[in-house]
């Protein structure tokens, strides 16, 4: 059996790493449960399937996050109801602006946020690059689909 032992610095760098992920999962899992009911409550199918595929995507990223918090072995994880910073919000008669700006609150703002943090190793901030491009390309394709709805109509 190995034994690792951390020092004080290094244990003070963990729990601020995993402060600030369980910070990021706490918002993500908020901001997706807003995705879901926001679907739920749209008229519009094929909005309301887009934004069903950011939310699974989003599940995916909080489940990626997760494993990361376990593997920094953070005893202090709790799974507390996240702050709702985001100005923005999203009601049964937000329309499709109104999705991507509340996804660039939510997401793009809190992993920009994540990435200009120099005290992440590299395996987390390329699990964040890889998170932000993902959802940043989500939002552009919503704006493009907003875009050819108004150009088929």
């Amino acid at each position: 059996m190995l034994f690792v032992t951390i020092s004080p610095k290094q244990a003070a760098l963990y729990n601020y790493m995993c402060s600030r992920l369980t910070h990021m999962l706490n918002r993500m899992s908020a901001a997706r449960k807003k995705l879901e009911h926001f679907a739920n409550s749209s008229f519009d199918k094929s909005l309301a399937t887009s934004v069903y595929l950011i939310a699974s995507e989003s599940l995916q990223c909080e489940n990626e996050i997760r494993s990361h918090i376990d593997s920094l072995n953070c005893s202090s994880y709790e799974e507390l109801p996240a702050e709702d910073e985001g100005k923005r919000s999203l009601t049964s008669t937000s329309n499709l602006d109104n999705v991507c700006d509340f996804l660039e609150d939510n997401y793009l703002h809190s992993y920009k946020r994540l990435l200009d943090d120099k005290k992440f190793g590299s395996s987390i901030r390329n699990l964040i690059k890889n998170h932000f491009r993902m959802f940043n390309s989500s939002v552009t394709q919503l704006r493009l689909f907003n875009d050819v709805k108004y150009v088929a109509n």
